[in-house]
């Protein structure tokens, strides 16, 4: 990787297991150096993690409904 941007932009790659063997060694020497990059790639791995926990659970039927009818008040359906 030349560049911290050219490291950010394949990383969903990476972490998905996707990334070409000699692009995912590039991006590896380069998380090798780089503490910002780093950091990155831990929130990054957090996130995804938490969006996967959030979308698994199940919302009460009682928000659900309140939702619905405020989009549909708001939106005019």
């Amino acid at each position: 990787m030349k560049t911290c941007k050219d490291s950010i932009d394949v990383l969903l790659q990476y972490l998905d297991g996707e990334l070409p063997a000699e692009d995912a060694a590039a991006l590896e020497s380069h998380l090798g150096c780089c503490t910002p990059c780093v950091e990155f790639l831990r929130t990054y791995r957090a996130t995804t993690h938490l969006c996967k926990r959030a979308l698994a659970q199940k919302m009460p039927e009682s928000v659900t409904a309140s939702l619905d009818a405020f989009l549909k008040e708001r939106l005019g359906k």
